[in-house]
């Protein structure tokens, strides 16, 4: 779901204008456990992935919900994104290939495919370039080492018609994407908790409860709508924008050495020219059982970094030394918020629609390597992600 919509939004737009139970650590002794299944497709699934594209090492989380694949992987630097392109029988899946980056200056850009079939504890496929000209094996077997957490997805789904009796009669709807974990040790207990705290629930209350309670809420709000309408005289025309949606998903962006970080995407549709989506990155310490905040990972003067930002986001987006930023955003100067989240090469600042930007620029993603950050990261945390 996430990226398919993500990446429908984008083309749309140019058109228009964060610990295992035994331990958290990573080392030449770490134990693995794969999952091994002869088909890959029949039920929804959260996949952790490690092998090679191109010969370079990866890291892939794969998501299903339904008929939907999503994830993302990365390598040497930043996360790339992947969507559903087709499905092919029970066992085989073209993935669409999508970066915050590659695109965005580049008319006419031609997204790269993954080719992917499964083997029983992973998939062998190919990389495709966008204009075909290029092909990469692809190898990658599904590993849970000491540190990272296997997962269930699922999701509940409910809508309601604006006018029961009307068959062509717009509606609400409404989805939850989740996730838990399927160990059941006091991390995992902790671990699910803090999955229910991202959608606004109690540790207490089961995950259908929960979101049911929250559509029955988003519909009777819905329902006040309509009727509001109506008693305004506005019988005909308010129907072609009343088809309300709201829609919630969690997924994975890193999973190793005790760490989870969770992508919380919220997308909503309440009438007008277009809806608006937003993520919320949670990184979550499993291993001392905390949700983190920036200065768990570094420990730097706000003015520094804000220099860094502006260092790699003119080499991300292309913006020459001689420009000035606000040929990308609303201002000359980007500063640093609360919605970051990393992987093993360096640390992310998300930036939602309207922001920092229009909406027409999508989500903005700055990335700064670790290399970047040597002196300013905090000692543990640079232990932990064995960074030298």
């Amino acid at each position: 779901m996430k990226y398919s919509f993500l990446l429908c939004l984008f083309v749309i737009s140019i058109l228009a204008a964060c610990n295992n139970p035994k331990n958290g650590n990573n080392n030449a002794e770490t134990a693995y456990s794969t999952t091994n299944t002869k088909t890959a497709f029949t039920e929804n699934f959260y996949k952790r992935l490690e092998g090679t594209i191109a010969g370079k090492k990866v890291v892939m989380h794969l998501q299903k919900v339904n008929n939907d694949i999503s994830g993302a992987y990365y390598y040497d630097g930043s996360w790339l994104n992947l969507s559903t392109d087709t499905l092919i029988g029970k066992d085989s899946i073209v993935l669409t290939e999508y970066s915050y980056y590659a695109s965005y200056f580049t008319q006419d850009f031609k997204s790269p495919h993954l080719s992917l079939k499964w083997t029983g504890n992973g998939f062998n496929g190919t990389w495709e370039s966008g204009d075909k000209a290029k092909k990469f094996p692809i190898t990658l077997t599904e590993k849970y080492p000491d540190g990272s957490y296997e997962f269930k997805a699922g999701i509940y789904e409910d809508s309601v018609k604006a006018f029961a009796n009307q068959a062509k009669s717009p509606a609400a709807q409404i989805s939850f994407e989740y996730l838990e974990s399927k160990n059941t040790d006091e991390y995992s207990r902790w671990l699910n908790t803090e999955l229910k705290k991202i959608f606004g629930l109690g540790p207490q209350v089961a995950l259908s409860t929960g979101f049911k309670n929250i559509a029955a809420d988003y519909f009777k709000d819905y329902k006040t709508q309509v009727a509001e309408q109506q008693k305004n005289g506005r019988d005909d025309d308010f129907q072609a924008w009343m088809n309300y949606t709201n829609n919630s998903q969690q997924s994975i962006s890193y999973n190793d050495n005790g760490y989870v970080v969770v992508d919380f995407l919220a997308d909503a549709y309440t009438g007008g020219a277009h809806g608006n989506y937003s993520s919320i990155m949670y990184c979550l310490d499993v291993k001392n059982k905390k949700q983190m905040i920036l200065s768990d990972i570094v420990k730097i003067d706000s003015n520094a970094l804000k220099g860094l930002l502006e260092q790699n986001i003119r080499k991300e987006y292309n913006i020459k030394a001689k420009d000035a930023l606000s040929t990308v955003l609303f201002d000359d100067f980007i500063k640093p918020n609360n919605n970051f989240y990393f992987n093993n090469n360096g640390i992310a600042f998300m930036y939602n629609p309207y922001e920092v930007a229009s909406y027409a620029q999508g989500q903005i993603v700055v990335f700064i390597p670790y290399s970047d950050l040597k002196t300013h990261l905090v000692p543990a945390f640079a232990q932990r992600m064995g960074i030298k």
